[in-house]
């Protein structure tokens, strides 16, 4: 039978409580790390909302948070740096996203057929396919356009205030097609 020291044991199991608790304290930073969102990397010093289901016809399509800094204002969110974050509940093609958010920017005003042609095939050469738990951040930079991102990867910027003016006010602009969205936001504190 071996014998095995009292110290040698104690150090066997001490490194392995050591191994175990490096590899739980990586794990817990990645894991915090998701939770915190795609705009920590992409918008450092932003808080935030609670999230906001889109329903359409009893249809769960995603989750929206809204990402600001103290002192946004909603009805100024044209002059303001700030994320939108969508989790996706379900699977959609990129090239669909597009499209959709073009239909939804023409409810919040008018652009010529050249810029809808420029805006839909930048979206839908830079947004892609998404599935159930997929994330896209949109970043609204006044005076120079909208960034966007997907599982924190830079998909590419649209240098266009007008076109960042016009999508972000899908959901924040008084003419959204999703009131409720944008009341929840403008109640928080």
């Amino acid at each position: 039978m071996n014998d095995i020291s009292p110290t040698v044991l104690q150090e066997a199991c001490c490194g392995t409580r050591r191994r175990l608790l490096s590899s739980s304290l990586v794990l817990v930073s990645v894991l915090l790390a998701q939770v915190a969102g795609a705009n920590d990397v992409a918008l450092p010093g932003t808080k935030p909302s609670a999230p906001q289901r889109l329903k359409i016809w009893g249809f769960e399509i995603y989750d929206a948070r809204l990402w600001t800094s103290a002192g946004f204002s909603m009805s100024q969110y044209s002059e303001q740096v700030f994320a939108l974050e969508l989790t996706y509940l379900r699977s959609f093609e990129g090239k669909d996203i597009a499209k959709r958010s073009i239909d939804e920017m023409k409810r919040i005003g008018a652009f010529s057929a050249d810029q809808e042609m420029a805006w839909r095939k930048a979206m839908s050469d830079m947004f892609p396919n998404v599935e159930k738990g997929d994330q896209l951040l949109g970043i609204h930079k006044p005076n120079a356009g909208a960034e966007f991102w997907s599982q924190h990867k830079r998909l590419g910027f649209i240098a266009d205030p007008q076109f960042a003016r016009l999508f972000f006010g899908i959901w924040l602009h008084e003419a959204t097609a999703a009131p409720a969205i944008r009341q929840a936001w403008m109640a928080q504190p």
